[in-house]
């Protein structure tokens, strides 16, 4: 599968601005930020003049929403509400890890008009049909992120969320998981250590 670069996101957990934990700055110490690195995408389908990119990797592990409630629906999730600016947690995907050149390239979905999406089960289903396809690793940044309850070995497969509400229980959204296969009864909407593959459709 084709693979293109766009944007960037914290992807080495290790990697400090001028390489430091910590400068000094006239006299005082100061925490440098993580340095951010190339965002990896797979192209899924590619048209005339636009193409539909999913990250390689999951480059977080979020909750799909911060509470445990009823009538969770993708458009009304705190992970919709952040990958695409409106709300913050230490940034906004949209907003802060896209140059203004990129975010002009950016296409609101058809379907959803997020500019930053999951992808439902039924794109999951079209573009990435075998278990294998959809198998996803995480990020070393991302895994730097699991709650301290959370065990996780070196290249291990991660579960990872999609936009599709479960069928049985609107407290459930849809996920694939670390084998590759989805789940239609999904995971619970607050649950910790489920991987994040946002996607978006960009101008060619």
């Amino acid at each position: 599968m084709t693979e293109v670069e766009f944007g960037r996101y914290p992807q080495d957990p290790k990697a400090y601005v001028n390489g430091k934990r910590i400068s000094i700055v006239d006299g005082k110490p100061q925490f440098n930020p993580l340095e951010q690195q190339l965002v990896k995408w797979l192209v899924l389908v590619e048209k005339e003049d636009k193409m539909l990119l999913l990250s390689k990797y999951a480059l977080e592990y979020m909750k799909f929403n911060d509470w445990d409630t009823f009538d969770v629906t993708w458009a009304n999730s705190t992970l919709c509400g952040w990958l695409n600016g409106e709300i913050q947690f230490d940034g906004d995907f949209l907003n802060d890890h896209f140059s203004e050149d990129e975010k002009k390239r950016i296409i609101p979905h058809a379907e959803t008009n997020d500019c930053v999406f999951l992808l439902s089960l039924d794109e999951t289903l079209q573009y990435l049909p075998s278990n294998h396809e959809r198998k996803c690793l995480p990020t070393a940044y991302a895994v730097s992120r699991l709650p301290k309850t959370h065990k996780y070995n070196d290249g291990d497969a991660c579960n990872w969320w999609i936009r599709t509400i479960s069928e049985d229980n609107n407290r459930y959204t849809m996920a694939v998981n670390r084998k590759g296969m989805y789940d239609r009864h999904g995971i619970k909407n607050n649950m910790d250590g489920v991987g994040v593959r946002p996607a978006l459709w960009i101008k060619k």
